[in-house]
């Protein structure tokens, strides 16, 4: 089984890689990404960083850093 992670880096440099702030059975979709993040977004106009990382690219966002990953079940490093 896999899990749709999403993780973040604020803007400090002590931070493990693989902070996890949300994860998801199936990919999440725009509306769930953006709740995750905790932004407020017009869904018809959109906001560029959501749509990075349903592209799976990384994206900064209010000065921190997400990365949305597909990973197995598991132990994580």
């Amino acid at each position: 089984m896999k899990i749709w992670c999403l993780f973040s880096i604020a803007n400090n440099y002590d931070q493990p890689y693989a902070n996890l702030e949300a994860w998801w059975v199936k990919k999440p979709d725009f509306a769930e990404l953006a709740i995750a993040v905790g932004i407020t977004v017009d869904i018809k106009k959109g906001h560029s960083g959501i749509g990075r990382l349903l592209k799976n690219k990384e994206s900064r966002i209010d000065d921190t850093d997400f990365r949305l990953e597909e990973i197995p079940e598991g132990k994580y490093e």
